[in-house]
């Protein structure tokens, strides 16, 4: 039995926010190193370990297309962030961008609004409405993202760092379960 590689769309909508600043910041990387076009989509991006790789091999989704990309285009640099972008809102939603309709809704609704990200994840959520901008002369570039997801990722991984020690130190003081309970419990 052959195993299978897991993909994006296997762990769209139960990511924690280190894993999507990560797979932005992976897949940034590779598009800057390799400089090559790539329709990007669920299917292509890999889970290897703790990184995510581009596949090219895989089908693709239209849904990750920009709204000015068509199946036949190559796609530019502008049109791989868009999608990096909803590729993100993905991954923490597990819902296709624009109630399933991808970019192609966006094309048809220029000044639709942006969808947010669920709560605590506003950092993210800004750096997904810079890739996501229907104007793609307005969209971030690969260099920024790739810095601005180092950023968020760097930042994630210390509040983490915090909330284990917290929780460390609450452990620590009690000594029993007891200690906690305000009042005495009875049978009823």
């Amino acid at each position: 039995m052959r195993n299978k590689k897991i993909t994006l769309q296997d762990i769209a909508g139960f990511c924690p926010e280190e894993a999507i600043w990560k797979m932005m910041s992976d897949v940034s990387a590779f598009l800057i190193k390799e400089k090559n076009a790539y329709n990007l989509s669920p299917h292509n991006i890999i889970v290897a370990g703790e990184s995510f790789i581009i596949e090219s091999n895989h089908e693709t989704d239209s849904d990750f297309y920009a709204p000015e990309q068509n199946e036949s285009m190559t796609p530019g640099e502008a049109q791989m962030i868009w999608s990096i972008g909803a590729l993100a809102y993905y991954m923490a939603t597990g819902h296709i961008i624009f109630g399933g309709h991808g970019g192609c809704y966006q094309k048809e609704h220029e000044y639709v609004s942006l969808p947010t990200l669920p709560k605590g994840l506003q950092a993210l959520t800004s750096v997904t409405h810079k890739c996501l901008c229907a104007d793609p002369q307005k969209r971030i570039g690969m260099n920024e993202l790739h810095l601005q997801s180092l950023e968020g990722l760097t930042i994630c991984k210390r509040q983490e760092r915090k909330a284990y020690v917290i929780k460390t130190e609450r452990k620590e003081n009690v000594k029993h379960i007891g200690e906690k309970w305000p009042e005495e419990m009875t049978e009823i």
